[in-house]
């Protein structure tokens, strides 16, 4: 694995071990929680530059790096979507591929009855997040094979944590009306679609068939921008 240090948010550096070919981190106790805003972003562009839809074989046991403990396999609940990983006996960190940190961290939206039919409007299939298998929204409203439930990455999520972002960069003193502002804010972004209607290109990286890969590719277009 290759460790990687990014902020947190009280302003140290946090060690992220990475493995790409497996498509997973590692994150010593509790350190995924200590997250920036910035950091969150930047492993989400670094998922959407090296994950593939092939999934990784992992090992029949996994060991943990800190104390050689075969890791336990665990699961665990973010709103509504349950999402796995694998947890030191120990209490050292966690290993945790690629998806499942997006469910973790509660970006990644299973969609309505409704929200299909608005997607089988544009879209004739597209492919499981979970298995890679592909699903023809004609015919299906889950995958055939693993019976995982058709999921998109929740864009909104996202532009709050922008939203964030640049506040945090904006040389201003505190606006006392902010937590209230963000609280308005953040009630207009549930209202909207979760289809981005005028980004042409995440409806072009959606008809390929990953809605996961379409909104990584939208966040690291957002962060170019940002730069």
């Amino acid at each position: 694995m290759i460790e990687w240090k990014l902020p947190s948010r009280l302003g140290a550096t946090i060690a992220v071990d990475v493995c790409t070919p497996c498509q997973a981190f590692w994150f010593d106790q509790y350190r995924d929680l200590q997250l920036s805003p910035a950091s969150t972003l930047e492993l989400m562009k670094y998922i959407g530059e090296h994950s593939s839809s092939s999934k990784p074989a992992l090992a029949e046991v996994l060991s943990c790096p800190r104390c050689g403990s075969a890791l336990k396999l665990a699961q665990n609940m973010a709103r509504n979507v349950r999402f796995s990983y694998w947890h030191c006996p120990n209490q050292h960190g966690h290993f945790i591929l690629f998806l499942e940190f997006l469910k973790e961290k509660n970006f990644i939206h299973p969609l309505s009855p409704k929200e299909i039919q608005q997607l089988r409007e544009n879209i004739e299939a597209v492919n499981c997040s979970n298995c890679g298998a592909s699903i023809d929204l004609g015919t299906s409203s889950v995958c055939p094979y693993c019976h995982s439930p058709i999921s998109i990455l929740d864009l909104k999520q996202q532009q709050r944590l922008l939203a964030q972002l640049k506040q945090a960069a904006e040389p201003k003193p505190p606006d006392p009306g902010l937590p209230l502002k963000l609280a308005i804010a953040q009630g207009e972004t549930s209202s909207l679609s979760l289809f981005p209607e005028h980004d042409a290109e995440w409806w072009e990286d959606a008809r390929a068939g990953d809605l996961v890969r379409a909104g990584l590719n939208a966040v690291a277009r957002w962060l170019e921008q940002l730069d």
